[in-house]
């Protein structure tokens, strides 16, 4: 989904070609519709960030055209705005799209400033996701004015001409009615020969329809709306904004034809990827361990990388080429599974969908735009369903427990499918730790044995983790890990593992020693503390900040964690037993203290299981409520007097048991000696 507002401001970007070029300039197109706007919109000024005030976003868009109209607007407000303010970036795809400017003026004391030259112009080549192994080939025409002052109005529009021809002419997009900051006006026109699906999300505004000289034109448009508060940790398939989502497409059916003309392979593979297929074919026995050699092989062997320039950014590359080349995006790696697999007489097809949307991709108007995404549906003989993901590698499991994210939908490239499949995950996602700690004597050291096992994706995680990074850097690492609950510790040796890749389970050793593991208590001065948290369930628990929600909060899912300590005990200890239980839809936690008196042994045990994969805000009450209970609970603590002659040796414990049962015994026999020599005096008269 793109973000709308601001695009012009900003300078993020990679810089990995680099020309000067003359920029093309134009009149405002005719068709467009010059919007009017206040100098000085009635907003609160304290919300205002940055140093900058839009006071008019005007989109507009000419459908049979095939143009794009922009036009911004924004005040400098405060000297901090200036650096931004200052730039000027607009992106285009080449291959396909040209960018036509209409002016650039600065608006100071009622008088137009030019700052349209268009030999002042950079254009730079920028990759937003190069680090993600994706580049578009997009371009930014870049322009830093001068002379830009607080206080100034900037005033610039453009048009970018012409659609990726692979929509055939079709056009879907997203547009954002508000910001989490002040704004004076929005404004977006949308002009179409044909009928348009569109659908409002946040907001009963309709839009404006116009019908004239054979054009239908809708118009959408809101003034100085209330900024949209921001919360942190918002779903990333919630639209929250007040959104306006328009497609051409009226059905899944036209999305899947056109896919279908796009996905289906009908060049036939060559000698070099048959004999592939053919030597994986006959090393393995069984039609589910061929279909994961072929899996393994795409993951591993072809490397992950998108060129997405022009159509490729939707078409994907034949698989021989894949093949040959040894690399490709998302696409290009789904489509020579399947082909592979057609090869063996396996059933596949590839199949879109959204990563970030998830469900909510279904009830958006249909557009392949959408998605962002594609991966592999395989029906194995027993008509059994499966999902693979071929840009993710190093997986562990069988054919049918090969971990696949928790997309929920996806749709599959199939002829006459009309809907989306709902996809349930069967990944538990768990990590399983055990502590041993080893106490030497009371106020000193002690050791550390740690045991964690990985399942599903946090194996597959590791397993990657392991692969990417040095053994000195990995035994770093992990001492670093625990050196911020525990000073004074060092590791005894590097990490071991035990990688069971069938079961895609991953299991990793380590062993510390900790100098002191007695530290002072900030609350109980004269006294000296172990504390024991289960660091591995605060990984997964999303604490909020404030006692309301508006919104959803995420949460990762599924997930569970189960982390065990074991406290071995120089001596006898007084331990009071106990269990904590706290459940509902949202999450299921568990913590139990035991004490083996033959070891001397303190065992604690914590568990807690992410059941959803969102709070909605009806269950924020119980949710933060029952995190308050959790909390109680969470960690636990052994301290003694820092004087006691435990500390030398002694044979005398204490804990907050000892001590009630001591004041007890205390008192009752007080109480027995006022009660005896009353009863004394009372006989002796």
């Amino acid at each position: 989904m793109q973000k709308l507002f601001s695009p012009l401001l900003a300078v993020l970007f990679v810089c990995c070609a680099y020309s000067q070029n003359t920029i093309n300039v134009s009149n405002h197109p005719e068709w467009v519709d010059v919007q009017e706007y206040n100098k000085s919109p009635k907003v609160d000024e304290g919300e205002i960030t940055q140093g900058t005030l839009t006071l008019l976003a005007d989109y507009q868009i000419n459908i049979f055209k095939q143009e794009a109209y922009f036009r911004l607007v924004y005040k400098i407000t405060d000297n901090v705005g200036i650096q931004s303010g200052s730039n000027i970036n607009a992106v285009y795809d080449p291959l396909y799209q040209k960018l036509m400017f209409h002016s650039i003026n600065i608006i100071r004391d009622g008088k137009e400033i030019n700052k349209l030259i268009p030999d002042h112009f950079q254009v730079i080549r920028r990759e937003l996701n190069a680090e993600n192994h994706l580049y578009d080939g997009s371009l930014s025409a870049m322009l830093n004015m001068a002379d830009v002052r607080n206080g100034d109005i900037i005033d610039l529009s453009y048009t970018i001409k012409g659609f990726n021809p692979i929509n055939n002419g079709k056009y879907s997009n997203s547009f954002i009615l508000n910001d989490f900051v002040p704004i004076g006006k929005i404004n977006v026109s949308i002009r179409t020969k044909n009928k348009l699906n569109y659908k409002t999300y946040n907001t009963s505004l309709q839009p404006k329809i116009i019908n004239k000289n054979g054009s239908i034109n809708y118009n959408w448009m809101v003034e100085t709306p209330v900024p949209f508060p921001n919360e942190d940790n918002i779903p990333s398939w919630k639209i929250v904004m007040p959104t306006i989502i328009v497609s051409d497409y009226n059905s899944l059916d036209e999305v899947v034809k056109w896919a279908i003309n796009i996905y289906i392979q009908n060049e036939p593979l060559n000698s070099a990827v048959k004999m592939k297929v053919s030597e994986i074919s006959s090393a393995n026995n069984t039609q589910g361990e061929k279909i994961k050699a072929i899996l393994n092989f795409v993951q591993n062997d072809i490397r992950y990388l998108g060129l997405e320039y022009g159509i490729g950014s939707y078409k994907p590359n034949s698989p021989n080429k894949v093949f040959e080349q040894r690399y490709g995006d998302c696409k290009d790696k789904s489509v020579l599974m399947v082909q592979m697999l057609k090869e063996i007489n396996v059933e596949a097809y590839p199949m879109l969908l959204s990563t970030t949307l998830k469900s909510t991709i279904a009830e958006l108007p249909p557009s392949p735009n959408f998605f962002d995404h594609c991966v592999v549906k395989v029906i194995d003989k027993e008509k059994r369903e499966f999902y693979y993901d071929p840009t993710m590698y190093n997986q562990g499991g069988t054919y049918k427990n090969t971990h696949f994210p928790n997309y929920e939908y996806g749709l599959v490239i199939k002829e006459n499918n009309k809907a989306f499949d709902t996809i349930t995950t069967s990944s538990n996602n768990n990590v399983t730790t055990f502590e041993e700690f080893i106490i030497k004597d009371f106020n000193g050291g002690a050791t550390l044995n740690v045991a964690t096992t990985f399942t599903d994706v946090e194996a597959d995680r590791m397993r990657n983790y392991f692969k990417n990074n040095s053994k000195s850097s990995i035994k770093k690492e992990f001492e670093n890990y625990y050196a911020n609950y525990y000073s004074k510790i060092r590791i005894i040796d590097e990490p071991t593992v035990n990688d069971n890749v069938s079961n895609n389970e991953f299991m990793v050793s380590e062993s510390y020693a900790i100098d002191s593991i007695w530290q002072p208590m900030k609350l109980k001065p004269n006294f000296i503390a172990m504390e024991f948290i289960p660091v591995s369930l605060s990984e997964v628990l999303y604490i909020p900040n404030m006692e309301n929600r508006k919104n959803e909060i995420s949460l990762p899912y599924p997930v569970s964690r189960e982390h065990r300590t074991n406290i071995i005990l120089p001596k006898a200890w007084q331990v009071e037993r106990n269990n904590d239980l706290v459940s509902n839809d949202i999450f299921y936690y568990d913590f139990s203290v035991d004490y083996n008196k033959k070891k001397n042994e303190v065992r604690l045990k914590s568990y807690i299981k992410i059941q959803k994969p969102s709070v909605t805000p009806d269950e924020f009450t119980t949710y933060y409520n029952d995190l308050n209970k959790l909390d109680k609970s969470f960690g636990y603590t052994i301290y003694i007097p820092k004087n006691s002659k435990v500390n030398q040796g002694g044979n005398f414990f204490f804990s907050l048991g000892k001590i009630a049962i001591f004041l007890f015994l205390i008192g009752a026999f007080i109480f027995f000696l006022v009660w005896f020599f009353s009863r004394k005096k009372r006989v002796n008269i």
